[in-house]
């Protein structure tokens, strides 16, 4: 669609993004609503931790409050890729883990999500899962009182 220059362009940007992503990673700072986020230590500090640690599987319920799906390309049934070239996936890859996982999505994106007005969204939606589990909570303590 681009012609016949779009290769060049297309390596042009593959170096500038090389570049950014692996070269310059105290640069990644966004700023959103005058709030800064250190994306690259953020990342940094996780993907370290990450390694160290031990995944178990987590037989209760469990509750993931997400952006919606950003995938560019569609790689097979209901499979999306990023622009980095990683999988999306509707459960951020939590369900091979927590069987009882919930999924609610939230307006924003990862940094977003949790600042005005979008925030009012999500502690909505977490006032209702917690008053529903008080709720299931206090059910379970009067049925066990009751035996």
């Amino acid at each position: 669609r681009q012609g016949p220059a779009y290769p060049f362009i297309w390596v042009k940007n593959r170096i500038r993004w090389e570049i950014t992503k692996h070269c310059a990673p105290n640069a990644k700072i966004s700023k959103i609503q005058g709030q800064q986020f250190h994306d690259a230590a953020i990342e940094t500090a996780f993907l370290r931790a990450i390694s160290h640690y031990d995944m178990q599987r987590w037989s209760g319920n469990l509750v993931l409050f997400r952006p919606p799906l950003s995938g560019k390309w569609t790689v097979g049934k209901g499979r999306l890729v990023d622009n980095d070239r990683a999988y999306v996936f509707h459960d951020n890859d939590w369900g091979e883990w927590a069987p009882y996982l919930r999924v609610f999505e939230v307006p924003g994106n990862h940094d977003s999500m949790v600042l005005e007005p979008n925030v009012r969204v999500l502690a909505a939606r977490m006032r209702t899962i917690i008053n529903e589990a008080e709720k299931d909570a206090e059910t379970s303590f009067n049925q066990e009182a009751a035996e």
